[in-house]
C-alpha cells in the first residue's frame, strides 16, 4: 500500500509560529539566567534556584518569574508541536482491487475501484462491487 500525506497549510503555519514562540521564550530563560550558571559547579540546581527565584522586568509595570516564562514557553512548544502534528491527513492507497461484475460474477483486478465500467467477460457496462483490497 501506498500513502499519501496531506498537509494543510494553516496548521504547519500555525503550528511554525507556536514553535517559534516557545523556543525564543524558553531562550530568554537561560539567556537571563547564563550569567550565574557559568561560573557555578553544580549547573542542574544554580538553574533551578535561579528559574525559581530570578525575575524579569517587562516595561514598567509588568515583572514575570522566570518560572512562568519556563512554564509559558514549554507550553506552547509543546503546543506547536501537537498542531504540526495533527494538520496531517494521511491516505492510503491499495495498489490493485478485486472487482467483480454483478451479472456474470467473474473477478479481476484493477488498478482503482471505478464506479462505471465495462466488465472484461461479458462486456456490459455495469458497475462493479468491490470484492477485495490488495
Amino acid at each position: 500500500m501506498r500513502q499519501i500525506i496531506r498537509t494543510k497549510r494553516s496548521g504547519q503555519i500555525l503550528g511554525c509560529i507556536l514553535c517559534l514562540l516557545g523556543f525564543l521564550a524558553l531562550l530568554v530563560v537561560f539567556w537571563k539566567a547564563w550569567p550565574n550558571l557559568s561560573g557555578s559547579s553544580d549547573v542542574l540546581s544554580s538553574l533551578w534556584s535561579q528559574v525559581l527565584h530570578e525575575e524579569i522586568r517587562v516595561g514598567s509595570m509588568l515583572t514575570l518569574k522566570l518560572i512562568y516564562i519556563t512554564v509559558g514557553g514549554s507550553g506552547l512548544l509543546i503546543l506547536g508541536m501537537l498542531v504540526l502534528a495533527l494538520s496531517r491527513q494521511i491516505f492510503y492507497v491499495s495498489a490493485q482491487t478485486t472487482l467483480q461484475c454483478p451479472y456474470c460474477r467473474n473477478q479481476w483486478t484493477a488498478r482503482r475501484a471505478m464506479g462505471w465500467a465495462e466488465c472484461p467477460f461479458c462486456r456490459k457496462f455495469i458497475q462493479p462491487h468491490v470484492v477485495k483490497k490488495i
